[in-house]
């Protein structure tokens, strides 16, 4: 009889006050679990942006990259499936964009998911392991 050793997710205390926050967290959970984390919340980066004409070159620039409004902020590629993950804090809801995009993605079979809390990145790292063993 094979023995299995219990599945760890690492406690980390630090406070989430914002959905960047929650970002970040949850990130560095899914990277110490091995799994590959791209995000691609590429637009919130031109609020950081000053300058006018910098900030229509970024959006330019990212659009002619492939990004489009309403991507969903994170992509995690694992054992050869995909999720993709948007992000919400408190009350914040989808815009239509974003609803369009995750629609779309589900439609052609890939898992999207909406993450509020670092709870709901937690319960999934521990799903997915499960999976692999």
């Amino acid at each position: 009889m094979m023995m299995r050793r219990p599945i760890k997710v690492n406690k980390i205390k630090y406070t989430i006050d914002s959905e960047h926050g929650l970002q970040k967290a949850c990130v560095r959970r899914l990277r110490a679990h091995n799994f590959l984390c791209f995000c691609t919340d590429v637009f919130n980066g031109i609020s950081f942006i000053k300058d006018l004409k910098a900030k229509a070159i970024y959006k330019t620039h990212m659009e002619q990259m492939g990004a489009s409004k309403g991507q969903p902020d994170l992509i995690i590629i694992y054992n050869g499936g995909v999720t993709f993950v948007e992000f919400k804090f408190g009350q914040g809801k989808k815009s239509a964009d974003q609803i369009a995009q995750c629609n779309l993605l589900e439609s052609q079979g890939y898992e999207v998911l909406e993450w509020r809390q670092e709870q709901d990145c937690i319960d999934w790292i521990v799903k997915k392991l499960k999976l692999r063993n």
